[in-house]
């Protein structure tokens, strides 16, 4: 369906305008946001019995989100499951114990090309602070299962783990 597609801005995101041929034969335009792959994880101390989320300024919304530890794909080649694993490190000070594939999905088809892969993900070793790498103001938040539950979120990836959470919440009591 695409017949056309040029790069109209180059910067921490691509913005790329493409001719779009519809059923009908006619060609539109349109621009779409060009961003790396990404991961993210519901994370659960299994010592402690607490989610661990964490809550960082969005420019999109701008504001503080409570989220799921996320990144994106920074490493070519590398693993969706390394970068998670990666992700917990970096921004909780985490090690891995465990990881589970939740489910994948588009972000947002009608304007990215990003595709995020959602993980569960136990973890019951700090080994260190965390809070992310130097430009990311990280706060790291814990929260009991009730907590979770109580808690209205505003991120499309940390509704669809709470979800999750939801749904498996017998193996959390």
């Amino acid at each position: 369906m695409v017949s056309n597609r040029q790069t109209k801005y180059k910067g921490f995101f691509n913005v790329d305008e493409l001719t779009v041929k519809t059923r009908s034969g006619k060609e539109v335009k349109r621009e779409v946001v060009v961003r790396k792959d990404a991961v993210a994880s519901v994370v659960y101390d299994t010592n402690r019995k607490v989610f661990i989320f964490v809550s960082q300024y969005r420019p999109g919304s701008n504001s503080e989100l409570l989220e799921l530890v996320a990144g994106t794909l920074d490493v070519p080649g590398e693993d969706p499951r390394d970068a998670m694993k990666r992700e917990i490190d970096e921004e909780i000070g985490y090690k891995t114990d465990s990881i589970k594939l939740i489910d994948e999905c588009y972000m947002s088809p009608g304007g990215t090309t990003e595709v995020i892969t959602i993980y569960y993900s136990e973890v019951s070793e700090k080994i260190h602070q965390g809070g992310g790498l130097e430009y990311e103001d990280i706060d790291i938040i814990e929260m009991t299962l009730d907590e979770v539950l109580l808690t209205r979120f505003k991120d499309a990836k940390t509704i669809i783990g709470v979800n999750y959470i939801l749904n498996n919440k017998n193996k959390f009591n």
